[in-house]
Parts: C-alpha cells; sequence; structure tokens
C-alpha cells in the first residue's frame, strides 16, 4: 500500500513542476490581464479618453477598448454612426426601394450563315460530257434558267431526233416525246428550237434551275458525268441565319418572335433588327447550352456568310420590388444592405435576393417599400461597421509584472511515511 501513494505523490510534484515552467519565459512572469474600460480611435490609435468622444484628428467616434462597458452608442452593432458631415464627403447616396420593371439584357454571340432551307444543288440532268462553262469559279450569283454550262450526250441527241420525227405524227406521241425531253432539263424554249436546229449542232445548253450564289462547284471542263452528278451547290444570300448560343440558365428568358439587335463587324456601326426564329430543343452536355435561330432579311447581300457576330436581347419583367445592384454588400454567403435611418445612421439589415437585372436586383425579403438604402458608398460604410466591431473587442495585453503562483506541495496524510531523500552519489 504504500508504494501507490509514493508514486502519486511523485506524479504530482513533476506536474506541479512542469506547471511552474511554463507559466515563467526566461525568468519573467507572463500573465494576460485586461487594460481598464476606456475609449479609443479606430484610426488613431493613441487618442485615448474616458468617454464616448470623438477623435480630435479625423473627428471619428471612439470606439470601446478594455472591460465592459454599457454603451448606448455601440449597443448595437448593426447600427453605423458617421461623424456629421461625413456622408457628403465620402459621397454616399441613397435609393428608394420601390416596385420597377426589372430590364435585363442578355448578350450572345454566334456567327451569320446562309439559310440552310434555301441551300440547292445543281445536278447534270443526262449523262454527257461538259465542254464548256459559264460559271467556273464559287461565289457568281446565278439566276433561274441561266445558261451555266453546255454538255454533249448522245442521250439528248436521240431524244431530239424522235421529237423531230414525232412532230410529223402527233398526237400521243408528240406528247411522250416532249415530256422526255423536259425530264433531261431542256425548258419548252429549248424544245421549241429543236426542229431549226442544224445536224452539226450538237450541244446543249444547261440552265440553273433556282437562283442563288454558288458556293461550291464539283465539275470543270472536258469532264465526263452522269445523270444526277453534281455539278454545283448554291445558296440564297438574300435571307440568313444568325446561330448563337445561350446557355441553360437564361433559356427561360428567350422565346420565338423576341427581338433581337445583331451587330457584326462586317457592318460597322450598323444594328440589324430581327427576330428569334427557332430554339433547339437540344442541350449540349458539355457547356449546357442551346442554339437559337434569328432570321435576318439580307436583300441586298449585304451581310456575309460566315461571319462573326454578337447579338444584344432585351429582357423586360414584369414590376417587382428592386434595388440597385450596388446597394448590395456580399461579403460571404448572406447578402447585406445599409438602410439609412436617418442622417449619419444606417441599420445593416440582411436581405434575401430573387432575379437579376442590368442595374437592379429583385428583393425577397428584409427589406419594405418605401425605405431608403445606400446605393452609393456601402463598402465604405461596412468597412466602418467593421471596425466598430473590432474596436468593441476587449483587449488584451501582456503584463510582466505579474508574479508566478505558489506551487502548493502535497502533504501526505497523516500516518504515512515520507519518503527518503534521494541519495547523491558520491557520498
Amino acid at each position: 500500500m504504500k508504494a501507490p501513494r509514493f508514486v502519486v505523490i511523485v506524479l504530482a510534484l513533476a506536474a506541479g513542476w512542469c506547471a511552474g515552467r511554463l507559466s515563467s519565459y526566461h525568468g519573467e512572469t507572463v500573465a494576460i490581464t485586461q487594460h481598464p474600460a476606456g475609449f479609443q480611435c479606430p484610426m488613431h490609435p493613441w487618442v485615448r479618453s474616458e468617454k464616448p468622444e470623438r477623435c480630435t484628428i479625423c473627428g471619428m467616434k471612439l470606439a470601446v477598448v478594455g472591460g465592459k462597458v454599457e454603451n448606448p452608442d455601440h449597443a448595437a452593432l448593426p447600427i453605423v454612426m458617421l461623424p456629421e458631415g461625413s456622408p457628403s464627403v465620402i459621397g454616399v447616396q441613397t435609393a428608394q426601394v420601390e416596385k420597377q420593371r426589372l430590364m435585363r439584357t442578355l448578350r450572345v454571340a454566334g456567327m451569320i450563315g446562309e439559310d440552310e432551307s434555301r441551300h440547292g444543288l445543281i445536278s447534270a440532268p443526262v449523262e454527257g460530257r461538259i465542254d464548256g462553262l459559264a460559271m467556273n469559279c464559287e461565289g457568281m450569283p446565278v439566276s433561274r434558267r441561266q445558261p451555266i454550262a453546255t454538255i454533249f450526250s448522245r442521250t439528248l441527241l436521240g431524244a431530239a431526233s424522235d421529237y423531230k420525227l414525232a412532230l410529223g405524227q402527233g398526237g400521243p406521241v408528240l406528247e411522250q416525246a416532249r415530256r422526255r425531253l423536259e425530264q433531261y432539263g431542256l425548258v419548252w424554249e429549248q424544245i421549241s428550237a429543236i426542229p431549226q436546229r442544224q445536224p452539226d449542232d450538237l450541244y446543249f445548253g444547261v440552265l440553273a434551275p433556282l437562283s442563288g450564289t454558288i458556293v461550291k462547284s464539283y465539275v470543270c471542263e472536258g469532264q465526263y458525268v452522269r445523270e444526277g452528278d453534281k455539278l454545283f451547290e448554291v445558296a440564297d444570300f438574300t435571307r440568313m441565319w444568325f446561330m448563337c448560343t445561350v446557355y441553360e440558365q437564361d433559356l427561360p428568358f428567350v422565346h420565338e418572335r423576341q427581338v433581337v439587335m445583331v451587330r457584326t463587324p462586317s457592318l460597322p456601326g450598323e444594328t440589324l433588327n430581327a427576330r428569334v426564329g427557332f430554339i433547339s430543343p437540344n442541350l449540349d452536355e458539355t457547356t449546357r447550352s442551346a442554339h437559337v435561330r434569328v432570321v435576318l432579311e439580307n436583300p441586298e447581300r449585304r451581310l456575309r456568310n460566315k461571319t462573326f457576330a454578337e447579338g444584344v436581347i432585351e429582357i423586360d419583367a414584369p414590376e417587382v420590388l428592386a434595388i440597385p445592384r450596388s446597394a448590395v454588400v456580399w461579403p460571404g454567403e448572406t447578402p447585406r444592405v445599409y438602410v439609412e435611418k436617418s442622417t449619419g445612421s444606417y441599420e445593416r439589415r440582411k436581405v434575401k435576393l430573387g432575379r437579376t437585372g442590368d442595374a437592379l436586383w429583385e428583393v425577397l425579403e428584409g427589406l419594405r417599400e418605401g425605405e431608403h438604402v445606400v446605393s452609393s458608398g456601402s463598402l465604405l460604410i461596412d468597412g466602418q461597421a467593421q471596425l466598430d466591431a473590432t474596436a468593441s473587442m476587449p483587449a488584451l495585453t501582456m503584463d510582466r509584472s505579474a508574479k508566478p503562483p505558489v506551487l502548493q506541495t502535497l502533504e501526505p496524510p497523516s500516518g504515512s511515511v515520507r519518503p527518503a531523500p534521494a541519495s547523491t552519489p558520491g557520498r
């Protein structure tokens, strides 16, 4: 029984020795104490007072330092007081909380291209050899029934010879021969001129079945073609498409027939008003966006194909309770504003926001219609509020004059035997 008591006493002595060592630093005692209650300037700490006065240098209200002081000016931290004349000096402006139309401008980017519904193809009406081209390069305009090539075709020569013979017979034979020539791409003017053709005239003209601009050529002179081979691709540039991308969160605000203002570098200084023609129901999985088609009329063909452009869509929402966007201070996850209570007195208040516009923000909770919020200078007021909150915390200093606590040794219980002092080696 004596051995366990001896171990307890030794451990207690060791713990007390460690506590004494931790409370001293190079022979000096370190203790934490509080200053007496008082006031000092947050910007000029050497300006101190025992009363809630103002700084003699900057005019700011002195903040509480030290012990607990009941000060009505600092009792409610959400209230920020500015010195007289300070709001006009730092440019504080207010705005009334009221119902307004939430205007929003949606900017999109894309490319101007051809109207794909008016894209056409000119193909060979019959097999033969192309011996002449009236259109030999891309970008050339073409009109309907305009000659674009000459072709040597034995099939056409045979059909023309049959038509000459059918002219003397008339009736169904003549009608069948005429329809056959029409199927080979000849128009009535070409068919009616067959009886006057010379025997050495072996060529027929290929006429364009549609109007537009040649965007791709597949044929050259001397090339043999079969029936249905592609000769030219034609696009109608009198109507263009502006294809842009709208992200998922903006799609609810875009609808068909909505006006879009389009600007392109190829027409500097000009704005084209067009309307949304189609909104793709499929979203891109990577960008979470959908393609929107805007139809542009281009009768003079001033718009160029495959040019970059940007569009502006003005979204007009109904009237909602709104405040200027500059009034919102967002230091963390919760937005807040400063409501003017009187000149130089502002109350910090948390708000719940809704939709955002170009200059306004919808307010769902936290404000009432008719109140005034700080719209300019709210960051400076918020900084003053943080200084007031920091200055209101008790000031802690290091007092090296305090004496270390006296280490109380544990007395053994009565009737116990004190441990003998350890013997010193060598004695």
